[in-house]
């Protein structure tokens, strides 16, 4: 599977997609992937502010792009965000209280066939650098790991914008960090080229319960091989934000969605009911919610050319005909249009609550799940990151070890524990605000990485979607056909 003959070239093919855009993932607003959990992801979101305006979506999943909404960016189309997913806004982040650090020395795993806690030497530790708020929470857990394994000292490292472009040439001169961080959208094709180490063998002797890992969010570091080469750091879920003195009582489901926006629409004329980003970002939810998909189960096969996946764009797509949700302003993202009182209804990850909280604290808003469409079932989309280990890691059992922390308990409750990040464990406390965002993991699908290629399939989808909106011809027809052949070039391992 490891292509190492044909590296350098292709880390220039991932360098293009890098440059090119698409998810979340993962919080928006920013160039570089978010927190995943910041969403959108990846890929994520191109939910972002308009600082963001890059092709360069996560985190979200993504990736992550800028400005929601009317550049070709904000449609989820790039290649290094957001994200799930991005995506979280690197103004939402900066505005976020900074949270008191309570790091003590955590309990050092022992005992199994790999004893973290005998360790010495040094890891080289890459990351990407979102906002003042994000650096607080890690400096955190930082703090909880140095004091935990004394014995390894770590050197935290700030990979420079664009991040995956920058590791790309890294993984290209076989000198990747010991261990780092990896957006949920780059995984696939990241552990294609042979550029990530399996990690199972590490997991198996260290003795990591893997079960209590949302499998939305680990899944998405599983490779065609079945092997696992990146653990689930954080991650977020897109759920329904509303202003709840226009909101008294929220949609519970697409229908109710629908009859709920077209009543405010007649109330209060002049007034949009809800802000949308016209990408796969936030549409893909929808998508899922009626049936639809954009792949086979097995990963094989385009699944929007289908008449569930084509009714649920051309859904979608009314939404903004019919004048019920609109992009948000250049320069903006759907949150401030949520605060500024413009809309009464936003889909946003839990990257929206430190924005809020600190720029709009009068605004009465709450969340809840993203409304329920034909299936029946609760549905969203998740936006995550990982720590991986490079094939070419210098220091691995180093690397393992602060991997296998930040990603245990104690290290996820530090991290999670500044409000910046969801935990991606199902045995990590929740933090205040955040139960909605965690419930949607329990049933999410992945918003990103969940095929090769991903940002070129948000790119055609949100390229196409957004010359229909433009043009105000309002069809699906050419979205569809677009992002077939985006997905058919994708499956079938081309570009």
């Amino acid at each position: 599977m490891a292509k190492r003959s044909l590296v350098l070239m292709s880390a220039f093919a991932l360098l293009v997609l890098a440059c090119g855009g698409g998810g979340a993932t993962t919080a928006p607003g920013s160039t570089r992937p978010s927190t995943a959990a910041s969403a959108g992801a990846s890929t994520a979101a191109s939910s972002a502010p308009s600082a963001a305006a890059t092709t360069e979506a996560s985190m979200g999943a993504s990736s992550e792009p800028s400005a929601a909404a009317t550049t070709e960016a904000s449609l989820g189309a790039s290649s290094e965000p957001s994200s799930g997913a991005s995506s979280e806004p690197s103004s939402a982040a900066s505005g976020s209280p900074t949270a008191e650090c309570n790091a003590t020395a955590g309990t050092a795993t022992s005992g199994g066939d790999f004893d973290p806690s005998t360790v010495t030497g040094t890891a080289n530790l890459g990351h990407w650098n979102s906002s003042p708020a994000e650096n607080t929470a890690f400096d955190c857990a930082v703090q909880g790991f140095n004091a935990t394994y004394p014995n390894v000292q770590l050197s935290n490292n700030t990979i420079g914008d664009p991040y995956a472009t920058n590791l790309i040439t890294q993984f290209g001169a076989h000198n990747p960090p010991d261990v780092f961080w990896v957006n949920g959208e780059n995984a696939i094709d990241w552990i294609n080229e042979g550029f990530l180490l399996p990690l199972d063998d590490y997991i198996a002797r260290t003795g990591v319960d893997m079960t209590k890992f949302f499998p939305g969010y680990q899944d998405t570091f599983k490779g065609p091989d079945g092997k696992t080469y990146g653990i689930a750091k954080d991650g977020n879920t897109i759920a329904m934000a509303y202003n709840s003195d226009l909101v008294p009582t929220p949609p519970t489901t697409l229908e109710e969605l629908v009859t709920w926006a077209n009543d405010y629409k007649t109330q209060n004329p002049g007034k949009t009911p809800m802000c949308l980003n016209p990408g796969l970002d936030r549409g893909l939810a929808f998508i899922y919610a009626q049936g639809g998909s954009l792949v086979s189960d097995d990963g094989k096969t385009e699944q929007i050319d289908t008449d569930a996946s084509k009714a649920a764009v051309q859904w979608y797509m009314d939404l903004f005909k019919n004048g019920l949700g609109t992009p948000a302003p250049a320069g903006s993202w759907c949150g401030e249009q949520l605060g500024k009182g413009n809309v009464a209804l936003v889909f946003e990850g839990g990257w929206l609550k430190g924005f809020m909280d600190s720029t709009y604290p009068d605004i009465n808003w709450q969340f809840a799940e993203v409304p329920t469409g034909s299936i029946g079932q609760p549905m969203t989309i998740s936006y995550t990151a990982a720590y991986a280990i490079g094939a070419d890691s210098a220091n691995k059992d180093q690397g393992w070890t602060a991997a296998q922390y930040f990603t245990g308990t104690d290290g996820m409750a530090l991290w999670t524990s500044g409000g910046i990040a969801v935990p991606s464990r199902s045995d990590v406390p929740v933090p205040e605000g955040f139960d909605v965002i965690t419930k949607g993991a329990e049933y999410a699908k992945p918003g990103s990485g969940f095929m090769p290629h991903y940002p070129d399939v948000q790119k055609a989808f949100g390229d196409a979607f957004l010359a229909e909106v433009t043009n105000g011809t309002f069809s699906a027809d050419p979205v569809v056909t677009a992002t077939s052949a985006a997905i058919n070039t994708a499956v079938g391992g081309g570009r």
